[in-house]
């Protein structure tokens, strides 16, 4: 079985092409079953990186539309939720009376930093390299801990644009990969990266061996935001999985985690 659970909607101000055209390209890849799940932030107003809050509802009702055309495909409704400190109760309070299928926890700001967005990559260049490392994995443990989400993205995100920390961070990454296993949530294999400078699967091959060992569940996502990208890369993906000895991924139904076999 293969699924893709990252994909994006125009709601969020930077994806492109209509929900409708994902689900085609999804049905031609010949994957199983699809999650939308947009961005979601809450800890600042920006129309070009999340829809807002007010619009939450009408993407719910979007892909509920989407549903019902492709009646007999599995299509799941999901979110991608940006966390930051203090805004805990307030994501608790707007996924609480929706009908989602798995929630998705990112980390895209140090602070003020939108560290992913190539207008601010300048900044990695001002900043200790290995400080950069430990406060956005500080933050992705914090997300992790707070145990609100179902599934974590693109775990080493922080590598988006090739900056590497320059110490050995094995130790750092064995203590994330020891809290995912206590706290119990699954891991996104995302081939987003093969597309960005970085040029790598998110996680590295390191990180996702030491979630093996550990027993942490997988998952897979393209990160779409144009049609053309819905399973991109998904054989390097299967290859690289199945290399590190894993036989299932994670699917999600109302917040519930199975595992299936993988081909």
């Amino acid at each position: 079985m293969l699924v893709d659970y990252h994909i994006h909607t125009p709601l969020c101000g930077h994806a492109e092409g209509e929900p409708r055209e994902y689900v085609e390209t999804a049905l031609k890849m010949g994957l199983d079953e699809i999650g939308f799940s947009d961005h979601l932030i809450l800890h600042m107003d920006k129309r070009e990186y999340s829809m807002p809050l007010h619009q939450f509802p009408n993407y719910i009702r979007l892909i509920g539309e989407v549903k019902r055309e492709f009646q007999g495909y599995p299509i799941k409704i999901g979110v991608e939720v940006d966390y930051a400190p203090g805004y805990l109760e307030m994501i608790q309070e707007v996924l609480k009376d929706h009908p989602i299928d798995y929630v998705i926890g990112s980390v895209h700001c140090l602070g003020e930093w939108v560290f992913d967005d190539p207008r601010y990559v300048a900044e990695y260049k001002r900043r200790d390299i290995d400080e950069v490392y430990e406060e956005y994995f500080k933050l992705f443990k914090e997300a992790v801990s707070s145990a609100l989400f179902d599934i974590m993205a693109h775990p080493d995100l922080v590598k988006k644009f090739g900056y590497r920390p320059v110490r050995d961070i094995h130790s750092l990454l064995e203590d994330v990969t020891d809290l995912l296993a206590k706290v119990g949530i699954c891991v996104e294999v995302n081939t987003s990266g093969l597309r960005k400078p970085v040029g790598e699967i998110y996680p590295s091959e390191e990180f996702l061996r030491l979630c093996y060992r550990r027993g942490v569940p997988i998952t897979l996502g393209s990160d779409a935001h144009k049609p053309q990208d819905v399973g991109r890369d998904f054989d390097k993906a299967l290859k690289l999985i199945k290399k590190v000895g894993y036989e299932e991924i994670a699917v999600f139904s109302k917040r519930r985690r199975t595992l299936v076999k993988i081909p």
